[in-house]
C-alpha cells in the first residue's frame, strides 16, 4: 500500500538500507511497511497536518521512529532477540517467526512518538483546526 506522503518510497528505501533482512526473516517487508505507515500517521496526528502535507524534511524523522520502534522491539531481530521466534527445532533447523497480525497487534498499543521526538516535531505541528 502506498501512502499519500510524498517522500514515503524514498523513506521506506532508507528503512531498508538501516535494517536490511539479515536473519531472512519472511515477513519482513510487511512488518516494515506497516510500522513506517504507522509512524507516518502518528506524526501527522501529532503535527495536525494531513499525510500528503507532511514536509519531506519529516521524512528523517519518521525514519528514525520506524527503526527505534522496529529495533526496541525486536521484531526484526530474530537471532539477536528471539521475541518474533514462535519456535526452533534442531534436526535439520527450522525456525517459525510469529505472525504478522500478532506484530500487528503489540504495534498499534506503542506510542510511537517518544519525548526525544516532540521538540523535533512541535516545529512542524498545527493548531487544531
Amino acid at each position: 500500500m502506498n501512502m499519500d506522503y510524498p517522500a514515503y518510497e524514498d523513506t521506506l528505501a532508507k528503512v531498508w538500507l538501516l535494517l536490511p533482512n539479515s536473519d531472512s526473516n519472511p515477513n519482513y517487508e510487511v512488518i516494515v511497511k506497516f510500522t513506517l505507515e504507522k509512524a507516518i500517521n502518528d506524526v501527522a496526528n501529532y503535527c495536525n497536518t494531513p499525510i500528503d502535507e507532511l514536509p519531506e524534511e519529516l521524512s528523517s524523522t519518521i525514519v528514525s521512529l520506524t527503526v527505534q520502534l522496529l529495533e526496541t522491539h525486536g521484531w526484526l531481530n530474530s537471532q539477536r532477540d528471539n521475541s518474533n521466534v514462535e519456535s526452533i527445532s534442531e534436526g535439520d533447523v527450522s525456525v517459525t517467526f510469529k505472525q504478522p497480525s500478532e506484530i500487528y497487534k503489540d504495534l498499534l498499543t506503542v506510542n510511537t512518538i517518544s519525548d526525544d521526538y516532540h521538540a523535533i516535531l512541535n516545529h512542524y505541528r498545527r493548531l487544531p483546526e
